[in-house]
């Protein structure tokens, strides 16, 4: 029986997909076992939205906390014209990330959470489509992690359904960042923000 953690060839199962960002296509190997296998879902394309159209000043860093194979941190880096540190816990993950990094000529910095929680990093920009799977205890930790990491004026970012628990996580924001704001609602998923 596989372990989670182990690598088993014979369980991959590789897609590429499209994703077509302002007129830009975005192409991304996807596997078993990775969320959203068969399509950038709409929470993420719904975080990207949120995040481009509040348009967060210049930020020269930036932080993709639960990177999965790329899409936020590869499509941002390129709108934003920014190389931004990809974390991710999933093994066969960060080797998807690793090559789609590259496949959309995005410059980043790959890392898992072991050596991310080990580095000072900081940033201008946080953004994140949380696990919400893995708890919200795990969510909660994003969160504050965000705040100590983002430096002062810095963005935080965060995409949730309303049935996942948004005013709970909106309430968290409001504590964390003494402010939260809703830059944009569409059907049912809210992306949240709160400035340092």
């Amino acid at each position: 029986m596989s372990h989670y953690f182990t690598t088993d060839q014979s369980a991959h199962d590789y897609s590429e997909i499209s994703f077509d960002f302002q007129g830009e296509v975005y192409r991304f190997k996807t596997d078993r076992g990775v969320f959203s296998k068969e399509r950038v879902d709409y929470g993420t394309k719904t975080l990207l939205e949120g995040v481009v159209a509040d348009s967060p000043g210049n930020p020269s860093s930036m932080i993709d906390m639960g990177a999965g194979y790329g899409p936020v941190g590869i499509v941002l880096g390129r709108v934003l014209k920014l190389e931004p540190v990809m974390v991710e816990v999933n093994e066969d993950a960060i080797a998807l990330l690793h090559d789609n990094v590259d496949r959309n000529r995005v410059g980043a910095r790959i890392l898992d959470r072991e050596e991310y929680d080990r580095s000072d990093i900081s940033a201008d920009l946080y953004v994140t489509n949380p696990p919400f799977r893995a708890g919200k205890d795990t969510v909660m930790s994003i969160i504050d992690d965000s705040h100590e990491r983002l430096g002062d004026g810095g963005a935080f970012y965060m995409v949730v359904q309303k049935k996942q628990g948004m005013k709970s996580y909106k309430s968290a924001i409001e504590r964390k960042f003494g402010n939260v704001s809703t830059v944009l609602k569409d059907k049912g998923y809210y992306v949240l923000k709160g400035i340092k």
